[in-house]
């Protein structure tokens, strides 16, 4: 079973990423404007501005989480977590407003443990929180879905 869950998105936050993205390219148009002399590396500045709204541009459509056989995979804007199934120790609601790969601050912190055993967490933010939470919940044996959060089961 393998479902991949798109970001939810604030409505603030898509207009933060919107605002960054045309600020942007209204940078970016005068450096292609320019005469060159006066600006040699114009062209590239501007190039790189371009890049960038890109880049700003997909965080919203290219959010999303992976529920494998073995991993959760996290994806944001190229960028990549892959966490071991086995690994995670809990999941639970969180509203903190810390970078992370998810679009809104209706988020669930994963806390897991890396491969040399020290403690991590990722915030992410699930558009179906709970289908992704009872999906999560079926591929970790020894958990239980406990008032939105994912716990250990009880011993």
């Amino acid at each position: 079973m393998e479902r991949i869950y798109p970001t939810k998105v604030d409505w603030w936050i898509g207009l933060i990423l919107a605002f960054t993205v045309v600020v942007l390219v209204g940078s970016a148009v005068p450096f292609f404007m320019g005469p060159p002399a006066q600006t040699p590396l114009g062209p590239a500045i501007g190039a790189f501005c371009l890049a960038l709204a890109v880049w700003t541009g997909r965080i919203p459509w290219s959010t999303h989480y992976k529920i494998t056989q073995t991993e959760l995979i996290v994806r944001s804007a190229g960028l990549c977590w892959r966490i071991a199934l086995d690994s995670i120790v809990e999941v639970l609601p969180t509203h903190n407003p810390l970078s992370s790969p998810a679009c809104s601050l209706d988020r669930l912190r994963v806390n897991y443990r890396n491969r040399k055993g020290h403690a991590r967490f990722v915030m992410i933010s699930p558009r179906e929180k709970e289908d992704f939470l009872r999906d999560l919940v079926e591929s970790l044996p020894g958990f239980e879905l406990r008032d939105g959060r994912l716990a250990l089961l009880s011993r």
